[in-house]
Formats: C-alpha cells, sequence, structure tokens
C-alpha cells in the first residue's frame, strides 16, 4: 500500500537525490525529511506543521500535493486508532466493565471525529495552493507578451493584477499577458470562500525589441480598419477576433497598448471597459465604459 513516505523515498531516488541535498534546498531539516519518509509522526511537530513539510517537499520533488495530503490524513487517523486502540486494551485488563468499556468507546469514537473534523476544517480552510511556473522571475525579454501558466486549487478564484482568470479543469491556467516596454509587475492571487489568499509575484523587463520595417506593397492600398487598444489605470482582460477570427485573448497590463488591423470588422471583448480606450483609425473614441464593467463593441469600415 502506498504511503506517504514511500512516495517520497520512491521520486527522490528516482532523481538522484539524497536527503542532504533536499535539506539543502527546500530548508527542511534531514531528520524532519527521514521522519517524513519512514511516516514517523509522533517524532515531528503538531499536524498543521507537517501539512506544511509535505506541500514544501511534494512541490519540490514535483509531486501531486492534494494526493499527499490526502494520503497523510488516512494514515495520521490510521495510527491514532492504533494508538488510542493500545491504550483502551491496557487500561480493560486491569478494569473491564460495562460502564468503563462505554466511556471507553464513546471516547475514542469523540477522539476520532474530533481529529477527523480538525483536519478537514485545517484543509478547507488554509491558504489556497498556487505555483506560477512560467514566466520566471526577474527575466528579461524582447516581446511584448508572455503566458502566464501555472496550477492552483481547481475551486479556487485567480486573478492576474486584479483581473479575475478562467481555471482549466484540475486547477490548470495558461494566459497570455501584454506587457509594456521596461519594467512590469505581474500579482497572481489565488483565493478561496474562507478569505484566505496566496499570491505570487513576478517581475519581467522587456528589453526594446527590435522594429521591423514590412517591405512595400506594389498593389493599390486598401482600406483598413486600424484600432488602438490603451488600457489605463488598472489591468484589463481583453478579446479580440479580427474578420471573424480570434488573434488574441489574455491580459493587458495598465499602461500597455496594442495595434489590430482589420479588412472588415473587429470585435473586441473586455473585462474592464473603464479602462479600455480605444482609437480607430486615429480618431479617439474614449473608454468603452465603467470602472469594473464587462463589455463587449464591434467596428465594422
Amino acid at each position: 500500500m502506498k504511503t506517504v513516505g514511500s512516495i517520497f523515498s520512491e521520486e527522490r531516488k528516482k532523481k538522484g537525490l539524497s536527503l542532504e541535498t533536499v535539506a539543502s534546498s527546500t530548508k527542511i531539516r534531514k531528520e524532519i525529511l527521514a521522519s517524513l519518509e519512514a511516516g514517523n509522526w509522533e517524532k515531528l511537530p503538531h499536524p498543521t506543521f507537517i501539512k506544511g513539510f509535505i506541500r514544501n517537499y511534494g512541490q519540490f520533488l514535483g509531486l501531486d500535493t492534494t494526493e499527499l495530503l490526502a494520503f497523510f490524513r488516512r494514515e495520521y487517523d490510521e495510527k491514532r486508532v492504533v494508538r488510542e486502540t493500545k491504550m483502551f486494551l491496557k487500561m480493560s485488563r486491569s478494569l473491564i466493565t460495562p460502564t468503563s468499556v462505554t466511556v471507553a468507546i464513546s471516547t475514542l469514537v469523540l477522539l476520532l471525529i474530533s481529529g477527523y473534523l480538525y483536519f478537514q476544517y485545517e484543509s478547507f480552510t488554509g491558504s489556497p495552493f498556487l505555483e506560477v511556473i512560467e514566466p520566471r522571475d526577474n527575466s528579461k525579454i524582447t516581446t511584448n507578451e508572455v503566458s502566464v501558466v501555472g496550477r492552483t486549487d481547481s475551486e479556487a478564484i485567480l486573478k492576474i493584477n486584479g483581473q479575475e482568470i478562467q481555471i482549466l479543469p484540475g486547477g490548470a491556467f495558461n494566459i497570455s499577458v501584454s506587457l509594456a516596454t521596461g519594467f512590469n509587475s505581474l500579482v497572481v492571487t489565488a483565493s478561496n470562500r474562507f478569505g484566505k489568499i496566496s499570491t505570487v509575484k513576478k517581475v519581467l523587463v522587456v528589453e526594446q525589441p527590435i522594429a521591423v520595417v514590412p517591405e512595400a506593397s506594389p498593389s493599390a492600398e486598401i482600406k483598413e480598419l486600424d484600432l488602438t487598444v490603451e488600457v489605463n489605470p488598472n489591468s484589463a482582460w481583453l478579446s479580440v477576433e479580427i474578420d471573424s477570427k480570434k488573434v488574441f485573448e489574455g491580459i493587458l497590463l495598465s499602461g500597455v497598448s496594442k495595434d489590430f488591423k482589420a479588412k472588415e470588422k473587429i470585435k473586441l471583448k473586455t473585462g474592464n471597459a473603464g479602462s479600455t480606450k480605444v482609437i480607430l483609425n486615429g480618431d479617439d473614441r474614449g473608454n468603452l465604459g465603467k470602472e469594473g464593467e464587462a463589455k463587449e463593441k464591434e467596428f465594422h469600415i
């Protein structure tokens, strides 16, 4: 039967890591790592701290921490039952009466129920898991667009710079974010229904991209829609379709602008109309609506 300890031990050995290496990388003492792999819960501090060690060790090895914590709760409860049962049998040898048996069983049941409720409460009211895999912090890039990739709890509310993001099944997310040239700060948050919030911050520097001069076309000039979207003072989620084909869906950070061209029409959706200004063929049309308002707009030749 799989245990938390066996999963840790097998994965560590598979990766060719020693306990000393893991301890140095995770800042978890070697003795604690050994107890985790041996399942010696009684040698470790309060269950809340044990769960924190399991999360950190599991994330370091790239394991599913939700599954690991489920194994831990089962193992911890089973060991508690064994300890309480041994204590009950020891007491029963010295004094066994109908009353003492009833009291002992009732106490044991109460302890089990209390322990189960406590662990459930801890699991549900803790801060949600949040991991941002890409982009790496303090990255220097030459493009004004980046994919934000990561994982969180499937029931969490995910936001990037205040804009709510749709989470994929299983808690994964992958969203395009448009950046301004220079310094950019990404703030990713995951919150649950208890108000607990996990936050990951990333700093990105966009270096001035090399301008590409388009070749002159010998054909006659074609009339086009030329739409510029400017986002300010807050970030905004956008979806853009050009001539019925989606070309962009993601977040524009505050201060970022993006240009779009179409031969027939442009369909624009925004999650924050008050911070979304449009300029159509050089004509400033102003913001699309109120701050925080979701809105959809079409522009035609």
